[in-house]
């Protein structure tokens, strides 16, 4: 019988799924909860969400109320928390298996979304309004650097992710031809669920 291969789940991935799992709360919760969270609305809750006065100088769709395309985003971003929460409870759990394919799954939803968010914050999609493009240095710190961080990380976490998930598939193609005589009435799993 084959043996079967032990997964680890490197910490990094654990520690990126938490903070971007915090980050993601306060962002959704911050556009969720407009106008109370808005200082240019006198909102109440503002003093919660005081990062959000600077950032909305170049992303102009926070200060929108009517934009419905980020009222979607900031839902889908709690969606995202729920499943890296999960991930985490399945990691004290010492389910690596199933954190490795929800830390690819939620990786995937977020470098979507974030390419997403790009495209149609720029000319391509007519979307150059929603990006207040006067000031590059703002631009730069305060939209590209900050935002292209949830492309490149969830990118890292999907290679990372992707690589055992497809190692630990090649591994049982190994053991499968190994012991294709031996008729095996029992599975042996690379990535124990």
């Amino acid at each position: 019988m084959a043996k079967e291969k032990k997964v680890y789940v490197p910490s990094w991935i654990v520690w990126w799924l938490f903070i971007a799992g915090l980050i993601c709360i306060m962002d959704a919760t911050y556009i969720i909860l407009r106008p109370r969270t808005m200082k240019s609305q006198g909102g109440d809750l503002n003093y919660l969400y005081r990062p959000y006065n600077i950032y909305v100088t170049v992303d102009r769709r926070y200060e929108d109320l009517k934009d419905d395309f980020v009222k979607g985003v900031s839902w889908m971003n709690l969606a995202e928390v729920a499943l890296n929460f999960f991930a985490i409870a399945m990691h004290i759990k010492n389910k690596a298996g199933l954190v490795v394919l929800l830390a690819f799954m939620v990786s995937a939803m977020t470098l979507a979304k974030t390419v997403l968010y790009f495209l149609v914050s720029t000319p391509l999609c007519s979307g150059q309004h929603f990006v207040n493009y006067s000031d590059l240095t703002r631009l730069i710190f305060l939209y590209i650097i900050p935002n292209g961080i949830w492309i490149v990380v969830p990118l890292l976490c999907m290679v990372a992710t992707g690589r055992m998930m497809v190692d630990c598939m090649e591994s049982e193609e190994n053991n499968s031809k190994e012991e294709v005589s031996l008729k095996k009435h029992t599975t042996t799993l690379c990535i124990p669920f």
